[in-house]
């Protein structure tokens, strides 16, 4: 049985299961869905359950439905009229001076589709502004080719959903200044080839992978930050490895498994599971992901090296 099948045998009462959609470009995928209410409009939307910027990876279909559960409950009319209150304010009072991007976010606020060419505000770059409202940690589901009935066509539309922002749990934030200073510090190597490659092309990625943070966990990254915190906590990736990263974490959790790197089952420490105690989130966690060869990938690889040069020696007394 397919995934779709799944769920669509799962969901039951109010929520509709319609398909499955991906936005590939931003490495996304969504629950297409109808919600019905007793007393309010139906609500289609896409919900996400891969959604990299909250550290949303779900993939058993149970854990699927409760999640389309939650987000069904965020929509009726009294939890949404408040959390779009809450959010107006938040803007009132943070973040003056985004003028151009408010302009997006108050349409946003409809928590319905909009037509990037006919409902948005006319700016010649909306995707920056999506982007900008994204990065403050707003969840934004994107439908490439939904039917504008004004235009008569296929054109991308955006939707808000009223979900708790992504930085109230994990991520931190990497001035420019900051990931320049990174980069420099860490010699532009890039850990997962081995080797000096152009600063353009890498990304400082946290070894204490952000799917295993609370908010407790999240610390701010000053510009001025040490060189030696600076190597604690950054190793750099291209932007490919940095996903594949992340998709290996995801596994890790899900099966305590810890994970591989070129497919060698070697491990510095441990039998390649998650070790018994450590739980998988929180501060505490990262004890079970430095076992993990993604965490630390040269570490890992000075480690193998040093196995097999003793291995090799053995062989040869």
């Amino acid at each position: 049985m397919s995934l779709l099948e799944e769920l669509q045998a799962l969901a039951k009462g109010d929520i509709e299961v319609l398909g499955l959609e991906e936005h590939t470009k931003a490495g996304e995928k969504y629950i297409a869905v109808r919600f019905s209410y007793a007393n309010q409009k139906p609500w289609d939307g896409f919900v996400p359950y891969f959604y990299r910027r909250t550290g949303l990876f779900l993939e058993d279909p149970e854990y699927i439905i409760r999640h389309l559960e939650a987000v069904h409950q965020a929509l009726k009319k009294e939890n949404a009229k408040k959390w779009v209150k809450t959010e107006k304010k938040l803007w009132k009072d943070k973040h003056s001076g985004k003028d151009v991007t408010k302009e997006f976010f108050d349409k946003l606020l409809n928590l319905s589709w909009n037509c990037t060419r006919s409902d948005l505000p006319t700016n010649s770059n909306w995707g920056r502004r999506i982007q900008a409202i994204k990065e403050m940690g707003y969840t934004i589901a994107t439908d490439t080719k939904r039917y504008n009935s004004k235009l008569k066509k296929n054109t991308t539309h955006v939707i808000l959903l009223p979900l708790e922002r992504w930085h109230t749990t994990g991520y931190e934030t990497i001035g420019p200044k900051l990931r320049e200073r990174i980069i420099k510090v860490l010699g532009s190597y890039d850990a997962y080839e081995g080797k000096i490659r152009p600063s353009h092309a890498l990304l400082p990625d946290h070894k204490f992978p952000e799917i295993s943070w609370d908010h407790e966990t999240r610390q701010e990254n000053p510009d001025d930050m040490s060189d030696e915190e600076i190597r604690r906590k950054f190793q750099l990736l291209d932007n490919q490895r940095n996903l594949q990263k992340r998709e290996a974490c995801r596994k890790v959790l899900e099966t305590g498994n810890l994970g591989t790197i070129f497919g060698i089952e070697y491990h510095m420490n441990g039998d390649g599971k998650w070790p018994e105690g450590v739980p998988k989130r929180g501060s505490e966690s990262e004890e079970g992901w430095k076992l993990c060869p993604w965490y630390d990938i040269e570490a890992w690889r000075r480690s193998l090296n040093e196995f097999l040069r003793k291995n090799r020696a053995k062989k040869g007394s």
